[in-house]
């Protein structure tokens, strides 16, 4: 009886480790398989890496790579001991106070700054929604909203300040010519029934004059949503 415990633990501690191990992957520790958003089957534009799903166009030295982080990649990389995910929230909260996030970087190899428009950098998805990136307030207020305003909390929007991309482009939303940066954009989730979504960052090129008026770049990167991944995880209410 004893021999036959001891063969029936060691099955179950290996099917355990292997099931760890095969969701382990950099930058997150969540196999990106079991991710609700994924690069579309056909892309306009750009290339995916298949090692972590990430969309890149290049366009006239202006190159913007999107990657999505589901929500238990983000807990699992940014809630510690001391410090709550700033994306995180409960299934029971409604939409509002929910997010979606994208990991996006801007590499700017022209000899000229851009600039971010925020306002027409959307999330958009086929039942007609359209969302604007949320703020540092945004996060905040959901927190105190819900009453999670502890040590944990502000640690977590503290490092929202370094990991968002609003907050590290700052006010004027700028890259200067030759730079690169990168952050998070977090928006609120799509519909839970709409399988195409896709994300718009608009760059705007500094004019050679200064009468002149900036050129527009608009980046489309689309993706899908798994709506069977996406019910195995708790679905957005609306």
């Amino acid at each position: 009886m004893r021999r036959f415990l001891y063969i029936a633990l060691n099955i179950i501690f290996i099917a355990i480790s292997f099931y760890i191990y095969s969701c382990a992957s950099p930058g997150g520790g969540v196999d990106i398989k079991n991710d609700p958003i994924k690069p579309a089957a056909e892309i306009k534009e750009g290339t995916v890496d298949p090692a972590n799903n990430a969309i890149t166009i290049s366009r006239e030295g202006i190159t913007v790579t999107v990657e999505h982080w589901s929500r238990a990649r983000l807990d699992r990389k940014y809630t510690t001991a001391d410090t709550r995910s700033p994306f995180f929230y409960l299934e029971t909260w409604p939409q509002s106070l929910q997010s979606e996030v994208f990991h996006v970087t801007i590499k700017n190899e022209t000899p000229r700054s851009v600039t971010l428009n925020v306002k027409e950098t959307t999330f958009n998805d086929e039942r007609k929604y359209v969302y604007v990136p949320t703020t540092l307030d945004d996060i905040r207020y959901k927190f105190v909203q819900k009453s999670y305003m502890d040590l944990k909390t502000k640690n977590g929007l503290e490092l929202a300040t370094q990991i968002l991309l609003l907050e590290k482009l700052g006010p004027s939303a700028t890259i200067s010519a030759g730079k690169t940066i990168d952050g998070f954009l977090s928006f609120f989730p799509p519909s839970s029934q709409a399988e195409k979504v896709w994300l718009i960052v608009t760059l705007e090129r500094e004019p050679e004059t200064p009468t002149a008026i900036p050129k527009k770049e608009v980046f489309r990167f689309d993706f899908r949503q798994d709506l069977v991944l996406r019910t195995m995880q708790p679905p957005t209410k609306r």
